[in-house]
């Protein structure tokens, strides 16, 4: 019984709390509204505000393109492990919902990453110049 005698060494959570996910449609509302978009091959990422500290992901894949659940969740998972995967590196405070850039997409998750790492903090580069009162940029 050496496993008694070692002291528990408490791991890490991987997961991606209830917390980092936006949940209410009021805030998906506000994003489509008031959000800055980047767009890039993979992904479409809108970010806005959301008044916490730390950083948020929304998805929004839709039925049109993928008529099949699984294919649906599939991209739904690839993007919301980017997303777990990255979310350090982004600025927080705000919430990302992102979007397949294009129809019947077949991402990779390593290839997702690096977008996302790419297109967020430029949409709240974006977001700030489109608060300030400036042009955004293209």
């Amino acid at each position: 019984m050496e496993s008694e005698s070692q002291p528990s060494v408490q791991r890490p959570r991987l997961t991606l709390p209830r917390t980092a996910r936006v949940t209410h449609g009021s805030d998906f509302e506000r994003a489509w509204k008031l959000g800055s978009r980047a767009r890039g091959e993979l992904l479409v990422v809108v970010a806005n505000r959301n008044g916490l500290e730390g950083a948020r992901v929304g998805l929004s894949v839709g039925k049109k393109i993928w008529k099949r659940a699984v294919d649906r969740n599939r991209v739904r998972r690839i993007f919301r492990e980017a997303f777990r995967l990255t979310r350090h590196d982004l600025p927080g405070g705000h919430d990302y919902i992102l979007v397949p850039a294009a129809p019947k997409l077949e991402p990779t998750l390593a290839a997702t990453c690096r977008e996302l790492a790419r297109l967020g903090p430029k949409a709240v580069a974006r977001l700030r110049e489109k608060q300030a009162g400036g042009n955004p940029a293209t």
